[in-house]
């Protein structure tokens, strides 16, 4: 990854190495415009091993990658082209904070079922391109070894209203065993699974209802072979 002009501060770097987070990989500074005349020369530090996010006015929040338990994104895109692009991510205390320019596209019941009890507005960072999925990437690597422990155990992960287990995928009350599936892919801001001939066997929600996203396609890949 590209190194930017922008570095952590002294207060951010104590914070990353309070909590272990290795090795420092990119600095976002807050969008122009509207946002930076609330959140200012607020600060999203990309660490190996998780975030820091800062601004003047006092919000301050770490979150390790395998001390949190789901993120959400949620891109929008124009003529294929990325528009707004948020991330969601929930602690293991249930606290949600949502970064990035755009909406997360998420009312409070949603927020309820995957167990946020709060939830913040973070700034409108930029360079969503760089630091977003590196965000999923480290969730997913970090949580990998215990859904395959469980997943070999018999149990069944739930990513929303999708669903997994070592026989198949369910959406809602559909389910297609792993024999079928061929294919599990994205596509217009739709998770879907398709056979070997192409014919579409499961549609999901929206990307943005889906908690950790990564992790799930991550899953499927290895559950198909």
């Amino acid at each position: 990854m590209e190194e930017q002009e922008f570095r952590p501060d002294g207060h951010a770097a104590a914070l990353a190495e309070r909590e272990r987070l290795g090795r420092w990989r990119m600095t976002a500074p807050n969008r122009q415009g509207t946002f930076r005349k609330r959140w200012g020369e607020a600060r999203l530090h990309l660490y190996e091993h998780g975030l820091v996010v800062t601004d003047p006015e006092g919000l301050e929040q770490v979150h390790r990658w395998d001390a949190t338990a789901a993120v959400l994104q949620n891109l929008v895109t124009v003529n294929g082209a990325l528009r707004h692009s948020t991330y969601t991510l929930i602690d293991a205390h249930g606290a949600a904070l949502t970064v990035g320019r755009g909406s997360p596209d998420l009312l409070n019941r949603h927020f309820e079922r995957l167990g946020a009890t709060s939830h913040t507005r973070g700034p409108g960072f930029v360079y969503e391109r760089a630091w977003g999925p590196e965000v999923q990437k480290g969730v997913a690597s970090a949580q990998l070894p215990t859904a395959i422990a469980r997943l070999s155990r018999g149990e069944t992960l739930a990513f929303g209203a999708v669903s997994l287990d070592r026989d198949g995928m369910s959406v809602g009350k559909k389910t297609e065993s792993w024999s079928r599936i061929a294919e599990v892919y994205l596509r217009d801001g739709m998770l879907k699974a398709d056979d070997a001939s192409g014919r579409l066997l499961l549609i999901g929600s929206g990307i943005n209802g889906i908690p950790n996203l990564y992790l799930l396609l991550t899953l499927a890949q290895q559950l198909q072979r």
